[in-house]
Formats: structure tokens, C-alpha cells, sequence
């Protein structure tokens, strides 16, 4: 399963304006890809990590979300979440000269995330 998992995001990764993804489980095992050396695994670890936190909070005070944005001055951090418990993070860029992800393949990518067997 782990392969699967591997693959799945290798493959993302390499959707134009996706800069790095990762999924973090219940049992906080963490999996990441990042074709940038200026977004390492130990970062993508810990961004996964602060996704999961945030969706615990939001759902333990009945906020029912699946789906946050972080905005930053360059990027965008998506964050989704299942009903099991995992988690995917996607960064892609904010940038008006260099496009981010086009919103028929984050659609895409969360439909397949929704799907992947973990």
C-alpha cells in the first residue's frame, strides 16, 4: 500500500504549478515528494503535521471542513481531509507571471486523493 501511496504522489508532483504534496495518516506516518530542494522533507513533514492538527481542531469544535487554503505571498498550501483521518497537503504557486495549478487538476487530484486506497 505503501508503494501506492508513493507512486500517487510522485505522479502529482509532476502537475503543472505543483511544487510539493505529501498525505499524512491517523497513524502520523507521513509520506511527501517535492521536486524542490527549497521545500525538504522535513518541512513538508511538519506542514503535514500542522494540517492534521488544524483539521482535528476545526472538527472537534464542529467545524465540518474538507478542504483549507493557506495563503502566502508566493504559494498556496491546500489542505484536504477523509473521513479516515487522512491527510494531503498540496503547495502550488501564487504567482500572476508563473501559473499555479489550473482548477480542473486540483479538482482532479482531490477526486483521486478521495479515492486512493491508503
Amino acid at each position: 500500500m505503501q508503494e501506492q501511496v508513493h507512486n500517487w504522489l510522485t505522479e502529482k508532483v509532476k502537475v503543472s504549478g505543483v511544487l510539493a504534496c505529501g498525505i499524512r495518516s491517523p497513524d502520523r506516518k507521513t509520506f511527501t515528494r517535492s521536486l524542490s530542494p527549497q521545500f525538504p522533507q522535513i518541512a513538508l513533514e511538519n506542514a503535514c503535521r500542522c494540517l492534521s492538527d488544524t483539521f482535528q481542531v476545526l472538527n472537534s469544535n464542529r467545524f465540518p471542513v474538507e478542504l483549507v487554503r493557506w495563503v502566502y505571498e508566493k504559494y498556496f498550501l491546500y489542505g484536504f481531509s477523509r473521513q479516515d483521518g487522512h491527510c494531503f497537503a498540496l503547495l502550488t504557486k501564487r504567482n500572476a507571471t508563473t501559473p499555479g495549478i489550473q482548477s480542473a487538476d486540483l479538482d482532479q487530484i482531490v477526486a483521486e486523493f478521495n479515492q486512493l486506497e491508503t
